[in-house]
């Protein structure tokens, strides 16, 4: 599955429902993060975030660590106060633990067989008072593989339409089309938040979650969890 560019990937954020996630992720992050402390980034993609995050938190330790060398170029060139490294979230080893740690629009890049993995390898990067962000797009809920498809399907197609609503040029609009065709035929693994939270539980003994997309009561959008030990 062919990744869009960094640039890409950077410009999507202006025009898709995430970046709302996005703009609460930095806000706690910010807010909650002890002083002089350090934020793990897994799966950071071009470092778009954490170079926000620098830009506020001139005394935090930034660390992003993704598996794609390009994206890993791209942000070591363009965020030069956060360190970035190639690495694999269910096989890269920190060389300490961290104050925060985040995932953020990522997990669903991880097979589903995989994802209690990567769920555990956060929980044992953090350290015993810190927290674990998590924050992803999440489907509907469904029993079968026919509605999972339907309900990757609807999720596609209302981020594909919050984008042309908000004037999205033409590179935009086909990399979320190739996206939600990836859902669907599931070379990226989205589930529903009923599903993801079992795994949520099973590692932390504090879950807090939220939906920041869409405003009305629905079962797919995009959530925040923070987890705590």
């Amino acid at each position: 599955m062919k990744q869009p560019t960094a640039e890409t990937y950077e410009e999507e954020m202006s025009y898709i429902p995430y970046k709302e996630s996005l703009k609460q992720v930095t806000e706690i992050i910010c807010s909650q993060t002890p002083a002089n402390g350090s934020l793990l980034d897994l799966m950071c993609g071009p470092g778009h975030l954490l170079g926000k995050i620098s830009e506020r938190r001139e005394d935090l330790f930034l660390q992003g660590v993704d598996l794609d060398r390009d994206y890993v170029d791209h942000a070591t060139k363009k965020y030069s106060r956060v360190g970035f490294e190639v690495g694999d979230i269910l096989s890269w080893a920190p060389r300490h633990k961290f104050d925060a740690v985040m995932c953020t629009g990522a997990l669903h890049h991880v097979h589903y067989d995989k994802q209690a993995d990567a769920v555990e390898r956060m929980s044992s990067m953090v350290k015993q008072d810190g927290f674990v962000l998590i924050s992803d797009c999440y489907i509907d809920d469904y029993s079968n593989e026919t509605e999972r498809k339907i309900a990757a399907a609807k999720l596609g197609y209302e981020y594909v339409l919050a984008a042309i609503n908000n004037g999205a040029p033409r590179q935009i609009i086909e990399a979320l089309t190739d996206i939600l065709c990836n859902d669907v035929v599931m070379d990226e693994f989205k589930t529903s938040i009923d599903k993801r939270s079992p795994i949520f539980n099973k590692f932390f003994s504090k879950v807090q979650t939220h939906r920041t997309w869409p405003s009305e009561s629905s079962g797919y959008g995009d959530y925040i969890t923070i987890l705590r030990k």
